[in-house]
């Protein structure tokens, strides 16, 4: 049986803790979001400072993760400060990729697995702020106008975490709204080094080091500039799926240093 050092056995603790903490933190705010949805205000407003409060509670849980030495983190590339009507898509490699992308991107209207917008515990913020499930047969239309609205929108091409760095098997959704909204596309890359909450892994289930996450923000893209936007629109989802995924392909290599 192999022996764990201290500093691994804190970090499990330390992970531990973390989930009870996010527990407490969704519940509490929670509590605010309820009362929220009683209060007498539009809509819009109401989505935006539901948002406002995950971002916030988002960039207080990585900062307490970092301070608990159960990881670091650093942003690298310009961090836009204000931006609307982007679509944000990112690789996804670990359980708290989408925390990453809450707490350092305003605005953001999430598509988010369907599980959660039946959750009786995550239903009614889920549906404050707007978030859209991704089994939504009008998936490509909402994401489409809340976009031109001048809302972002984050979405995971992969659909689902991979297993290793470079799997990178995107999908068609993220492209098809790309497409079919001509929205700027702003690509983040997140990379666990060495990796950690994984798919199928346990949350205990810890490297032997302190793993480092870098979240790097790219320059914005625009679909005219990756592809022939000519060409039939079938054409532009396979090429733009393609194009994104060497884009990314390219992007966590020179990260992870494959």
């Amino acid at each position: 049986m192999k022996l764990l050092s201290l500093n691994h056995y804190w970090r499990i603790f330390a992970a531990g803790f973390s989930y009870v903490l996010f527990g407490i933190g969704a519940f509490l705010p929670g509590i605010y979001i309820f009362f929220l949805a009683l209060a007498p205000m539009d809509k819009a407003t109401k989505q935006r400072k539901v948002r406002n409060t995950i971002q916030k509670l988002c960039r207080f849980y990585v900062d307490v993760m970092q301070f608990l030495g159960l990881m670091t983190y650093e942003l690298q590339g310009l961090r836009p400060e204000k931006i609307e009507g982007h679509l944000v898509i990112s690789n996804h490699t670990m359980l708290i990729d989408a925390l990453f992308a809450l707490a350092y991107v305003e605005n953001l209207c999430c598509v988010v697995k369907a599980s959660l917008c039946h959750n009786p515990f995550t239903r009614i913020p889920i549906t404050l702020a707007g978030y859209v499930a991704n089994n939504d047969e009008q998936l490509v239309n909402l994401t489409s106008n809340k976009l031109a609205d001048g809302e972002n929108v984050l979405i995971f091409p992969e659909g689902t975490r991979n297993h290793y760095d470079l799997q990178l098997d995107f999908r068609r959704g993220a492209s098809n709204i790309a497409v079919i909204s001509d929205a700027p596309i702003l690509p983040l890359v997140i990379c666990c080094m060495p990796r950690a909450l994984g798919k199928g892994e346990k949350w205990y289930q810890l490297p032997d080091v302190k793993s480092k996450i870098v979240m790097q923000f790219h320059s914005v893209l625009r679909v005219a500039d990756c592809i022939d936007t000519s060409e039939p629109r079938t054409r532009q989802y396979r090429k733009l799926t393609e194009w994104l995924r060497d884009y990314y392909y390219k992007a966590v290599s020179s990260v992870v240093g494959t």
